[in-house]
């Protein structure tokens, strides 16, 4: 297609899209270049942190996540049944008829998947409070955020630009060597609908980075915790460490210990002073939960692979910094990535 065939509108997009891509290419070069060069002194940055006792989650706040998110999203249905079926009672059409429809109509509507993405930030939204007042822990203490948001963003931004050609690396070599095309229902709908792709973006951008960095890394990532340090403890398993409930205080000395209430401080094993200064979190929990991550998405042809890997380094980072601050601006860079490639294709990029 010649420049001069394009349509304004066809033109501004083609040059966000350029600008876009040629700075992102720009961007990882530098930080391939920087790493390459200052290999040493990334790894040993004291910005990442080292090893410490996270083991408040339990199985019960992954649960109860699940749970929220499954209410939001009953309500959320639950809305648009009571709307449509209103209109329908206002125009004398038979109930049977409008829940057939409903079941055909609801799934593709684009204000439906707008909203049922939102209902998933809000069931996470929900759990959040839970998890906070069930633990007595501020959301800082537990690990879903650093307090330390400029700190934050230059991690998440500097990190996506070192790990985003490693992704499309793997995407297409398991692209081509498979022959399988990405799959997407809410792609697949978009294209007979452009008008809603703002709100696909915004549910790709925005909502799926929220909700999926609090469940699969804040959530995940903290539960392996758990069961990294009390092993096979069925209580702490099920709650996390609860130190309310053992007789304990929240309160750590300056030695890595424990105190009871008006008793000296007891030596707690996990906490050694070796390893809160010296270790860095092991791999195998990010790997673990990079690979529940990817095959989450496994409905989508072969996109759960590479994606296997994003959330490996999304669990790293998340485990370096203890916050998803930094997990939430990589993924919505990178779904921010495909969705602009997506609008060259459906708005540019002439019907075949």
């Amino acid at each position: 297609m010649n420049p001069e065939d394009l349509s304004p509108i066809q033109m501004l997009i083609t040059t966000i899209a350029g600008l876009f891509f040629s700075g992102l290419f720009a961007g990882t070069v530098f930080i391939h270049s920087w790493v390459l060069v200052a290999w040493k002194r990334v790894m040993v940055w004291q910005g990442w942190l080292r090893d410490r006792v996270h083991d408040r989650i339990g199985l019960v706040d992954l649960l109860a996540c699940f749970a929220f998110v499954a209410v939001s999203q009953i309500a959320i249905a639950g809305l648009f049944f009571y709307e449509v079926k209103t209109k329908a009672l206002a125009q004398e059409t038979q109930v049977q008829e409008v829940q057939g429809d409903l079941k055909t109509l609801l799934p593709d509507s684009p204000w439906f998947m707008f909203a049922v993405s939102f209902s998933l930030v809000l069931g996470c939204v929900l759990s959040a409070f839970w998890t906070c007042f069930r633990t007595r822990e501020t959301p800082k203490r537990l690990g879903m955020w650093s307090g330390l948001i400029p700190r934050d963003l230059f991690v998440g931004s500097l990190v996506f630009l070192w790990v985003i050609p490693l992704v499309l690396a793997v995407n297409i070599a398991v692209s081509q060597a498979t022959q399988i095309e990405y799959k997407h229902p809410v792609i697949d709908s978009l294209r007979e609908r452009a008008w809603a792709f703002p709100l696909l973006f915004t549910s790709a951008a925005i909502f799926a980075p929220i909700w999926e960095e609090y469940a699969f890394r804040f959530l995940l990532v903290n539960w392996l915790d758990t069961i990294r340090h009390h092993g096979f403890d069925w209580n702490r398993i099920l709650f996390g460490f609860r130190p309310q409930a053992d007789g304990l205080t929240s309160g750590t000395s300056a030695d890595g210990q424990m105190a009871l209430d008006g008793q000296d401080p007891i030596d707690v094993p996990e906490a050694s002073s070796q390893e809160l200064t010296e270790r860095y979190p092991p791999w195998w929990i990010a790997i673990l939960s990079g690979l529940i991550f990817g095959l989450a998405h496994f409905e989508y042809g072969v996109s759960w692979v590479p994606l296997v890997v994003l959330g490996t380094v999304l669990a790293r980072v998340y485990q370096l910094q203890r916050s998803i601050l930094p997990c939430i601006l990589m993924h919505g860079l990178f779904n921010s990535l495909a969705m602009v490639g997506f609008a060259v294709e459906l708005f540019v990029k002439p019907p075949t």
